[in-house]
């Protein structure tokens, strides 16, 4: 790569936390950037300002010394300028890279310890806890009707309890079983009016796996099958086991 990132090397992955590699690194990037205009550096401008005097003539001496001197003096002044200008632009480069480079450290910590503690919280979690959430939820959602029976009670108001469990204990592992694995899960197509609800294994529709509230402890799958007639599979929600085949009678 050419232009201000010549000679920086590809940034590095400092998951070890090593302050001094990264604030290196910010002073390398910093440094090329500064010396990116492609004009000369100090002493090869102090060279070439000096020549140019002695070839003009402007300053000679009674001797070879003296039209030195002369010719040098001011190249040497600007090039002294130069050298303290370079010494405070280090110093800045330090100070600025050291601050980016603490600050990267910090918010590495901080990740670190949003995921530990994000790992940590889960960990630990007790299910009973998990259940007790949904439960809340659904008993604020089934609350809000009863002040306002308007519309269609909602499903998780009906069937809070189960619903709860099976948002906790069977959903999150039901890609675990090769007879659930990969599949789409829903509850079971249904429609509501008022406080009443109705079941319709019509809409089901194959490659998806669905949860009937009312009949806590099984899944239904639609399958089709080669001549193209349906049939539906009844599943043990605890082991996959298929315990009805439509089909079969």
């Amino acid at each position: 790569m050419e232009g201000i990132m010549t000679g920086i090397k590809p940034r590095t992955n400092y998951s070890d936390g090593s302050l001094d590699k990264r604030v290196n690194e910010y002073k390398d990037i910093m440094r090329a950037a500064q010396g990116a205009s492609g004009g000369p550096d100090g002493l090869s401008q102090f060279l070439i300002r000096g020549g140019m005097n002695l070839v003009s003539g402007a300053n000679e001496g009674d001797n070879v010394l003296q039209t030195l001197a002369g010719a040098y003096q001011k190249p040497t002044e600007q090039l002294f300028a130069s050298l303290d200008k370079k010494a405070q632009q280090e110093k800045q480069i330090g100070l600025q890279s050291a601050m980016l480079g603490i600050r990267g450290e910090q918010g590495m910590e901080l990740a670190r310890l949003k995921r530990l503690g994000e790992s940590k919280y889960l960990k630990e979690e007790p299910l009973s806890r998990i259940k007790s959430n949904y439960l809340k939820q659904y008993a604020a959602a089934d609350r809000e009707y009863i002040k306002q029976p308007y519309g269609d009670r909602p499903i998780e108001g009906m069937f809070k309890e189960n619903l709860a469990d099976f948002n906790t204990y069977y959903r999150p592992n039901l890609d675990k079983n090769k007879n659930f694995k990969g599949k789409n899960v829903a509850l079971f197509p249904h429609t509501i009016k008022k406080s009443n609800i109705e079941f319709k294994k019509d809409d089901m529709m194959a490659g998806t796996i669905y949860y009937k509230p009312d009949q806590k402890n099984f899944m239904y799958e639609r399958v089709i099958d080669e001549d193209g007639t349906s049939s539906i599979l009844i599943y043990n929600i605890r082991t996959g086991e298929i315990l009805k085949d439509t089909s079969k009678g």
